[in-house]
């Protein structure tokens, strides 16, 4: 498997929390093109942390927990509970508006840095 992720992302907040945002980037505009888990005015997309372990098999869950708690203090991502039974306590996360437009001025950078190495 591949792991990609935004080199200006990854300046700001760390390869770790670069990959894993793209992860989500990916699974929730996929849930945005299906009209699946729109909660609260946003898509969403979930994972145990067995599946999480599954897709970064590089890192411990340690690693995983931490870097999706730092994402969540920094107010880019939040996370939720929309499990259809109450003792699934696996946690479901979106972006947020602030992560949003930081994903945004991300690519702008990225899109002005691709045009200074364009003949």
């Amino acid at each position: 498997m591949n792991y990609n992720f935004d080199i200006v992302i990854a300046q700001e907040l760390g390869v770790n929390a670069a990959i894993v945002i793209n992860n989500l980037q990916f699974w929730i505009e996929k849930n945005e093109a299906n009209g699946r888990h729109f909660h609260d005015d946003r898509y969403w997309t979930y994972n145990s942390m067995k599946a999480w372990k599954e897709l970064f098999p590089f890192w411990t869950e340690r690693q995983i927990r931490k870097t999706l708690e730092d994402l969540v203090e920094k107010s880019i991502i939040i996370k939720g509970n929309y499990n259809q039974v109450k003792y699934d306590r696996t946690l479901w996360y979106s972006f947020s508006d602030y992560g949003i437009s930081v994903l945004h001025i991300c690519q702008i950078e990225v899109t002005g840095m691709s045009n200074l190495y364009q003949i």
